[in-house]
């Protein structure tokens, strides 16, 4: 007698089986990657955003913030307390030293009007209304950034705020609230905001903000005579 291998019915009703979960799995499969790949993106353009943002905020915080090498406070528009005092170059809870806090010598913003001007970029000002587009998959232009998925678009705005929401005489300040509204004057507090766009995200845009004050830069203590 000869014996021949062959598959019995169990076993062709076993593997029909596996074949079938497994095919009903993919789906799920393709979804999840799906789903893996936009959080990647969103990721991906949150970073994007936020580094932009931390760019824009190295820079001065007015065109004539920076004096002799340091950050000076400078006259407002906005809440009277925290000008000048009369007869001194502080405003109230600096100290009076000379290296200190100040204002120097009694700058007042460069203008109301917030944007590039001399087609300078030196203060946060100037990164108003200045979109910049990250190409997906780009290595030959020089954007900073090498998407792998899509094109990125950051919109970056700057605003003056309220700066009025507090009692800076008070020994405590309370109940103080940054705002989104622009002021419509010069106060002490800008608001930078970066809009990012993404066709790959179904248009789900956001927006990340910060705040950089008016407050300049005590100067460096450095070391007199020989070492």
């Amino acid at each position: 007698m000869v014996m021949r291998n062959g598959s019995s019915l169990l076993e062709l009703i076993v593997a029909i089986v596996v074949m079938g979960i497994a095919v009903m799995a993919l789906p799920l499969m393709l979804t999840q990657t799906q789903s893996n790949l936009e959080f990647a993106m969103e990721q991906e353009a949150i970073l994007a955003t936020r580094t932009k943002i931390g760019d824009i905020l190295t820079y001065e915080w007015d065109e004539n913030s920076l004096q002799n090498d340091r950050s000076a406070v400078l006259v407002t528009t906005g809440d009277a307390e925290l000008n000048v005092e009369v007869n001194t170059t502080q405003r109230a809870g600096h100290v009076n030293a000379d290296k200190r806090r100040k204002f120097f010598p009694n700058l007042a913003t460069s203008s109301t009007v917030l944007g590039a001007d001399g087609g300078d970029l030196d203060d946060i000002d100037d990164f108003h209304n200045v979109a910049q587009t990250l190409f997906a998959n780009t290595e030959a232009a020089d954007t900073g950034f090498d998407y792998k998925f899509s094109d990125l678009s950051l919109t970056p705005t700057v605003v003056y705020v309220s700066d009025a929401y507090a009692n800076y005489g008070d020994n405590n300040i309370t109940n103080f609230v940054l705002g989104t509204v622009n002021a419509g004057t010069r106060t002490n507090i800008k608001m930078v905001e970066v809009n990012a766009t993404n066709p790959a995200l179904n248009a789900s845009n956001f927006v990340l903000r910060a705040y950089s004050c008016n407050i300049g830069e005590s100067e460096l203590l450095k070391r007199e005579g020989a070492w």
